[in-house]
């Protein structure tokens, strides 16, 4: 998953949606009784209660708030040829504000992008090459993250965390869920909470002493070559009544060059 700028990957350590891959692959292991090839049937997901109620909670309080803000301290690997697996390091700040405002500041080691969303347009400013795009978009945050999504195939940085329902995604990939039990993240008493879908792992560390808000989260792409890993520790949630909507109108420097989407491009971490 990557925050890209249409289809050109500007890199996949920008930030994470926290969606599943929906492919289901037929189990190999299953040879077919009948002359047809059949698919496999998608395994039934088992999921443990109290992790199910957990993560629930979470999305619940979410999808309720207008407006939250936090910080995101970020570790992801990048595998190189012949199978070398290198890691960097990014910080990212997000704030949105429903219905149709959203801000991303990202930066890493491999460089920075930011993002505004406002009303009925999403702009994205390439730091390295001073270069910006913006386009029209559907003015709620649900609809404009699947249309973006499904148009320019841009995926923007824990989208599903945007979501007014960010569990939707989430729960149509789950294969297995279990509560891991209560351990620490940063001197927070967390619930440890452990997904899996056929291709992906995923870890939430959700916050015990407050809203119970993902407070540390690993993903492990463990088909992909490498098994590449991404880690996400968030701090600084905010959840104000409002917020200024100066911070999700675009600044650009003056002399920022526009250009259109399908030409923005970028590293692939």
């Amino acid at each position: 998953m990557s925050f890209k700028l249409a289809a050109a990957a500007c890199g996949a350590a920008m930030g994470i949606a926290l969606a599943m891959n929906p492919a289901m692959a037929a189990d190999p292991s299953a040879a077919p009784t009948q002359a047809a090839p059949q698919a496999a049937a998608a395994p039934q997901p088992s999921i443990d209660p109290h992790a199910d109620e957990l993560l629930s909670k979470t999305c619940a309080a979410l999808g309720a708030a207008d407006a939250f803000s936090f910080h995101a301290e970020i570790l992801f690997d990048k595998v190189l040829p012949p199978a070398v697996k290198v890691q960097y390091a990014a910080e990212m700040n997000f704030a949105l504000q429903r219905p149709d405002e959203l801000a991303v500041d990202y930066q890493s080691d491999l460089g920075g992008k930011k993002l505004w969303y406002q009303n009925d347009t999403l702009t994205i400013f390439d730091q390295p090459h001073e270069m910006y795009a913006s386009m029209k978009v559907p003015s709620s945050i649900d609809t404009m993250l699947d249309e973006v999504e499904r148009t320019e195939h841009l995926t923007l940085p824990l989208s599903n965390l945007a979501y007014s329902d960010p569990c939707m995604r989430i729960r149509k990939r789950i294969i297995f869920g279990s509560y891991i039990g209560v351990n620490d993240v940063n001197g927070l008493a967390c619930d440890h909470l452990a997904f899996s879908s056929r291709d992906i792992d995923l870890q939430l560390w959700l916050d015990r002493s407050g809203k119970p808000v993902p407070r540390k989260i690993v993903i492990n792409y463990r088909t992909e070559p490498g098994a590449p890993e991404y880690i996400a520790v968030l701090s600084d949630w905010k959840f104000p009544k409002e917020i200024s909507s100066s911070r999700f109108s675009p600044e650009l420097p003056k002399d920022a060059k526009r250009i259109e989407f399908l030409k923005v491009k970028g590293s692939q971490p």
